[in-house]
């Protein structure tokens, strides 16, 4: 996947905003759809690509054009919204809250800990040995 430089969205256009955003999922990672939907949604909220207000796809819409159940969009809107980083208005539809969660840098830092395990363990397990996984994401840093 490509890194966009995007200038930070306005409210409104959530399909093709998220689409530029390249929201995906990855069946070959080991995260399951949903999380894979939260971590990138809560990327781009951090990142101000998605700015407060900003309206995203319904559920069966989103889950269309993913590729999965309207119940994996479901859960990871609704744990966003748990969490403070979505509010949802039945008839305005699903926006990015506010607010968003004040960046706790522990939090952030744990986050992406986490998700450097994952990455780790899904390339060990498909058979790359730690120099390799370690060689290949220097090379991609840089």
């Amino acid at each position: 996947m490509g890194v966009v430089a995007l200038p930070p969205l306005q409210p409104g256009g959530a399909l093709r905003a998220l689409m530029e955003l390249f929201l995906s999922i990855d069946p070959d990672l080991d995260a399951p759809p949903f999380q894979q939907i939260i971590d990138q949604l809560r990327a781009f909220i951090e990142r101000g690509d998605l700015c407060a207000g900003a309206a995203l796809p319904t559920v069966r819409q989103l889950a269309g054009d993913l590729g999965v159940a309207p119940n994996t969009v479901a859960r990871a809107y609704g744990e966003l919204q748990e969490d403070g980083w979505l509010v949802s208005d039945g008839r305005r539809g699903t926006r990015v809250a506010a607010h968003a969660p004040s960046g706790d840098k522990r939090a952030r830092l744990r986050a992406l800990r986490e998700a450097a395990q994952r990455f780790v363990a899904t390339m060990t397990h498909r058979g790359y040995s730690h120099d390799e996984v370690a060689h290949a994401l220097q090379r991609e840093i840089r």
